[in-house]
């Protein structure tokens, strides 16, 4: 596939075939003319994106060719993906959701510590949620506790009463 997670459909909105979007994207995806694509039954189907608003937490969608609600039924809870991939738009210390999501989380001694399972957006910035032995840890993805991210690992810095 040929393309990355920027959101996820989670219904219909209405009648005039917009779809509800949660953005998972950190970046200005949802915008009139980009494209994106669903996969259904392992094929791709390309959309455009013609209008897009916030509604509450999430994007009220509405893509070229689908202008009534029973066009866009199938897809409620697909998947959505930007085509490409565009890594030039990424900071050294800038990361991916997907990228990050699965990694075996390790401290400074390379102690393990679990896999990392989620990245939250909270009011001061991102969490990552990782999942021990012990149950969850939520980390503040900062320099302070974030070291280095290689293919595998997600080095944590612990401190007392971190983990």
């Amino acid at each position: 596939m040929d393309g990355y997670l920027v959101g996820k459909i989670t219904n219909t909105h209405g009648i005039r075939g917009e779809v509800r979007v949660t953005d998972l994207s950190d970046f200005a995806r949802f915008t009139p003319g980009s494209d994106v694509f669903v996969i259904k039954d392992g094929k791709r189907i390309d959309l455009t994106i013609v209008q897009a608003r916030p509604h509450k937490n999430q994007r009220i969608v509405l893509f070229e060719g689908y202008g009534n609600i029973n066009d866009v039924l199938f897809m409620k809870g697909m998947d959505l993906y930007a085509t490409g991939r565009r890594d030039d738009e990424l900071e050294d210390d800038d990361y991916r959701y997907e990228d990050l999501v699965g990694k075996k989380a390790v401290t400074t001694d390379g102690e393990a510590l679990g896999t990392v399972t989620g990245l939250l957006e909270v009011p001061q910035g991102h969490i990552l949620e990782i999942v021990t032995p012990e149950g969850k840890a939520l980390v503040p993805f900062v320099k302070a506790f974030v070291g280095e991210i290689t293919d595998e690992t997600v080095t944590i810095h612990p401190i007392e009463g971190l983990l």
